[in-house]
């Protein structure tokens, strides 16, 4: 049966037709208003009159994603493994009077090796902007391509650290390439995929961060035992063998992603038309390169988005935090550093999953603001617990559960985020400003967990990062109560904003009454 979707276009540009009236009529009506200066696109009008059956969106939909979201899970997972592999190379030979340990063979002291972890985001935070405005002009094979064969060089290169200075030059610059990944992703899944699609397919590439934490335990136990091998040290070999994929993985993604819809290869030419049309009907021209001032001006100054910046940023903190020291938690709990490795991937894996199941379950309810309070609520109360038990096998339960909470939570604060802002210089900017804005977390993270704070067990770093999930949830009941009480107006019929003029080529803006914010 006819899936027939009604695009949101004004009525007054919306072609004279019946049901009787031939598309190939209409098109050529609208393509002799175009050449009589009335300015209306005849393959725009062709889209809009396409119609599909649900089994032959889905059929697209199962393309795409056996085309994108195994690749980009890749990516993110080579992404997160480099970024906080260093927590694993620290506890490499950490219980051998510090012989061949990374703090040792580096003479770092003191709060020295925060302060590596923290320096990354620093690059990291302030080229995520610029990075998605160029995602598109560059196309995102290209420009995905040469953020992941850069970032690549310098985490392989960390191998090469002499001193502290030489570490935090590599870390800086490591932060620096990678900048733009995260947020280059999530604007690139936009291009293909409809509002609620989007939380799933985002927690499936998320997933992989979990992953790479399971991934990286297991494989930085394995590496540890190349310990003395060509005369390097074991934290050495860590750096080198998990940087070095990220370089050929990267040069592949050159030929291997596909960029848009509409140039999509894997999909045939009526394919690529529904692919475009049905993104058109939620607002979205994956085709848009074009940057808007407008967009921009109004994206810089909208108080929800800073919002989310705020509540992404009070869940990136514990986060990272959590990811970096987790090994150094473990081995606190009697673990030798070599079995710690090995103890720190279960709580990734049941995050892991834990992620894929919040996302379906957000697409499933078309619900955003719910499933972020439900996994900080989990991670706030594994925190504080965490903080003052003392027995061994519920501190490592509750690490587990910490996992299950926070990583979640991810997904639909971006989907949330992605579901509200329209046009692409809007998105693509809304979305860079979330992440880079959240990533300033990833810079305090490195504060959080203090050597020092090693004989209680971290209680202090447990105690900030409990807080800090209950700072979260209540931005996250701010905003969304924001967003009931903008729909209620705009249902009630009071205009917010007036419609724009040139009405964005007919999409519903933010700006247009018959918007309406999800929750």
């Amino acid at each position: 049966m006819s899936n027939e979707l009604e695009k949101p276009i004004a009525v007054e540009d919306t072609p004279q037709m019946d049901d009787t009236t031939p598309i190939n009529t209409i098109v050529q009506q609208e393509s002799d208003k175009k050449d009589g200066g009335e300015g209306f696109d005849a393959l725009l009008i062709e889209e809009a009159c396409l119609s599909w059956s649900e089994d032959e969106e889905r059929a697209i939909v199962r393309k795409m994603d056996v085309q994108i979201i195994p690749w980009i899970s890749a990516m993110y997972l080579l992404s997160f493994l480099d970024r906080v592999n260093i927590g694993n190379a620290k506890v490499v030979n950490s219980n051998t009077s510090g012989i061949g340990s990374l703090e040792a063979d580096l003479g770092l002291v003191g709060d020295q090796y925060n302060w590596a972890l923290s320096i990354f985001f620093v690059g990291y935070v302030i080229f995520e902007v610029p990075s998605n405005l160029m995602l598109k002009r560059v196309r995102p094979s290209r420009w995905l391509a040469r953020i992941m064969v850069s970032w690549g060089l310098f985490a392989a290169l960390l191998a090469a650290s002499v001193n502290f200075a030489s570490i935090m030059i590599f870390r800086l610059l490591l932060g620096i390439m990678e900048a733009g990944l995260f947020p280059g992703i999530l604007f690139y899944l936009s291009f293909w995929f409809r509002k609620h699609e989007y939380a799933r397919r985002m927690s499936w590439f998320f997933s992989a961060a979990s992953a790479a934490g399971a991934f990286g335990g297991l494989l930085a136990f394995g590496i540890a035992r190349l310990d003395g091998v060509g005369n390097l040290a074991g934290w050495r070999w860590v750096f080198l063998i998990e940087g070095l994929p990220t370089i050929l993985f990267g040069v592949a993604t050159w030929w291997v992603l596909p960029d848009f819809p509409s140039t999509a290869k894997f999909l045939s030419e009526r394919q690529r038309k529904i692919a475009n049309e049905r993104l058109r009907r939620e607002n979205v021209d994956p085709d848009e390169v074009d940057f808007s001032w407008q967009q921009f001006t109004t994206t810089v100054s909208d108080v929800k988005v800073w919002i989310w910046m705020l509540l992404y940023l009070s869940q990136l903190i514990p986060l990272y935090s959590f990811s970096f020291f987790l090994p150094s938690i473990v081995r606190g709990l009697n673990f030798s550093s070599l079995n710690a490795q090995a103890m720190s991937s279960p709580p990734f894996l049941m995050a892991c999953i834990a992620s894929v199941a919040s996302g379906f379950s957000s697409d499933y309810f078309k619900d955003r603001s719910s499933h972020v309070i439900a996994g900080l609520a989990l991670g706030s109360i594994s925190f504080w617990l965490l903080a003052f038990i003392r027995n061994t096998a519920a501190q490592y339960a509750l690490t587990i559960l910490c996992a299950m909470g926070i990583y979640p939570s991810v997904p639909p604060i971006l989907s949330w985020v992605s579901n509200n802002v329209t046009g692409s210089t809007g998105a693509g900017v809304a979305l860079a400003m979330v992440v880079g804005f959240g990533n300033i977390g990833g810079a305090i993270a490195g504060q959080v967990y203090k050597s020092s704070d090693a004989v209680n067990f971290y209680q202090t770093g447990h105690i900030v990062n409990g807080s800090l999930t209950i700072v979260g949830i209540c931005l996250t009941i701010a905003q969304r109560m924001y967003l009931v009480h903008l729909n209620k107006k705009r249902e009630e019929g009071e205009k917010l904003v007036a419609e724009e003029e040139n009405g964005d080529g007919g999409f519903v803006t933010v700006n247009n009454p018959r918007f309406r914010w999800q929750l």
